[in-house]
């Protein structure tokens, strides 16, 4: 069975009625008949109040990260960066792993009037949540909010997936975004990456030529959403070949990692390829021990690409298994870009499937480059998933959030924080309690990290990790002011966060 197989076996949970909460506004997201060609209807915010339900008025937004693409900042207009939690097996309105967002509003998640966004009519199995960004998609100050709903069925082919755009700051249209020829079982919408004006969405159970699960990539430009365009490994100039199980697009990052000075680079992480040489192969090589490839000014070039591959044994020794590609994150600090690649069955040290992180680096005068392996050492143990999920965080020196969700004898997880101007000095955070799977998912939020833990408790939770004051903030469904989901019950709350 592969490993995401297991991981979902893990993580499903019978839903559970969440105890009472405040009420919270809800952003009702509604899929057109036929989603390429029409908009969704038009949304309300607001607070619990009848008046401000109703008010068209825009919010004023304040946050961080102004302009298109820029990550983070205000979606509430309360003026402090909010926290996105996904949960895509919500029960909604009766309808089991339709899925739901909560946007907690400032950096505690406490102030403010919570947010959860769902679907009016929510279908059973969808996965709305299955992927979340907090980005910038327009020329205001507030943030807007791409969620992945990689199991939602599109003009009846199922489980083709979907991506909804949600703008932020008052009443205004959700957008849907989908594939141009929507294909059964392509779970577009698994994975996202926004920078600038660029929208990637990864399509890994996408078959490419007929050929199964080979896996695509779907760009578009922020509020262009009808006009996207296709790459795979079959696109001319991409490195490597689409072959049955390779699942390209499985995570995504998009950033300036040596192409043209203004442009951007995709990096797309596969953690099932084998490393089976040139050519089209089948079943050769390294089973699924994965694979990194870099496009080069991807979004200047309309033809031929340029592209760079690493295979996990040309940076150090690989086995079946090791899903090197499974997380991606990108920073930058100064000149300097830094790209995270987990692979959490990896050898790390001389520990047998312990996982482990290999950092890359760019410059504006130099193209991206392996720099050096993150690991556990000794204190790894198998299994424990480290480099499941990867997270930059800001506000000083770069730290990199090391997502470990199978940590401990109680599998309880932990976040790793990597300070990279001194490695050795690592900083372990716990998970809350046992099986929790702390880790899950980690997200920067302003100069704090959201990490997931969605089996903690009956509806999971995610954690505030502050950067100084080494404070962790729980914050779960039906718990203090975080609403639970109307008519139904929140069942992996934290399995995505941004």
């Amino acid at each position: 069975m592969r490993l995401l197989a297991v991981l979902l076996a893990a993580l499903a949970l019978p839903p559970l009625a969440a105890p009472a909460a405040p009420p919270a506004a809800v952003i009702s997201v509604r899929p057109a008949a036929v989603m390429p060609a029409a908009p969704v209807p038009a949304y309300s915010t607001g607070s619990s109040s009848p008046s401000s339900a109703s008010s068209s008025a825009p919010a004023a937004c304040s946050g961080t990260g102004p302009g298109a693409g820029a990550a983070g900042g205000d979606f509430d207009g309360d003026g402090m960066d909010d926290v996105v939690a996904g949960d895509p097996l919500a029960d909604t309105a009766g309808a089991g792993g339709s899925g739901a967002v909560h946007v907690l509003p400032g950096t505690s998640g406490q102030a403010g009037a919570p947010v959860v966004v769902s679907a009016p009519a929510p279908a059973a199995g969808d996965g709305f949540g299955w992927t979340v960004r907090l980005v910038h998609l327009d020329g205001d100050r507030c943030a807007d909010l791409l969620v992945g709903a990689p199991y939602a069925d599109v003009a009846g082919v199922r489980d083709a997936g979907a991506v909804y755009a949600v703008y932020g700051g008052g009443r205004r249209e959700a957008v849907p975004l989908v594939a141009a020829e929507p294909e059964a079982g392509a779970h577009f919408g698994w994975s996202l990456a926004v920078r600038g004006p660029l929208i990637a969405v990864g399509a890994p159970h996408e078959d490419v030529d007929g050929v199964r699960d080979s896996g695509a990539v779907h760009l578009f430009e922020a509020g262009k959403y009808h006009a996207g365009r296709r790459l795979t490994q079959n696109t001319e100039g991409v490195t490597g070949n689409s072959e049955t199980g390779d699942l390209f697009g499985w995570a995504l990052e998009l950033g300036r990692l040596g192409g043209d000075a203004g442009e951007l680079d995709l990096a797309v992480g596969q953690p099932y390829e084998n490393d089976d040489g040139q050519g089209t192969q089948s079943g050769g090589g390294t089973a699924d021990s994965g694979s990194l490839t870099v496009l080069f000014d991807v979004r200047a070039r309309r033809g031929e690409q340029a592209t760079r591959k690493w295979d996990l044994r040309d940076l150090t020794d690989a086995r079946t298994g090791d899903r090197f590609g499974y997380a991606l994150a990108y920073t930058e600090q100064g000149d300097t870009a830094y790209l995270a690649v987990g692979a959490p069955l990896g050898d790390g040290g001389a520990v047998e499937d312990s996982g482990l992180v290999q950092l890359f680096q760019a410059a504006s005068t130099a193209e991206v480059t392996p720099a050096y392996l993150l690991h556990q050492g000794a204190l790894g143990a198998s299994g424990e998933g480290y480099g499941s999920a990867l997270a930059f965080a800001g506000g000083g020196d770069v730290r990199l959030a090391v997502g470990t969700p199978f940590d401990g004898q109680d599998r309880r997880g932990s976040v790793r924080l990597v300070p990279l101007a001194d490695r050795d000095r690592a900083q372990p955070v716990e998970g809350p309690s046992p099986g929790a799977r702390f880790g899950w998912s980690v997200a920067a939020s302003g100069n704090k990290l959201v990490a997931g833990a969605p089996d903690h408790g009956p509806s999971g939770a995610v954690a505030l990790l502050g950067r100084n004051d080494g404070a962790v903030t729980l914050l779960s469904p039906g718990t203090g002011r975080i609403p639970a989901v109307t008519g139904g019950a929140s069942v992996d709350f934290g399995a995505a966060t941004g």
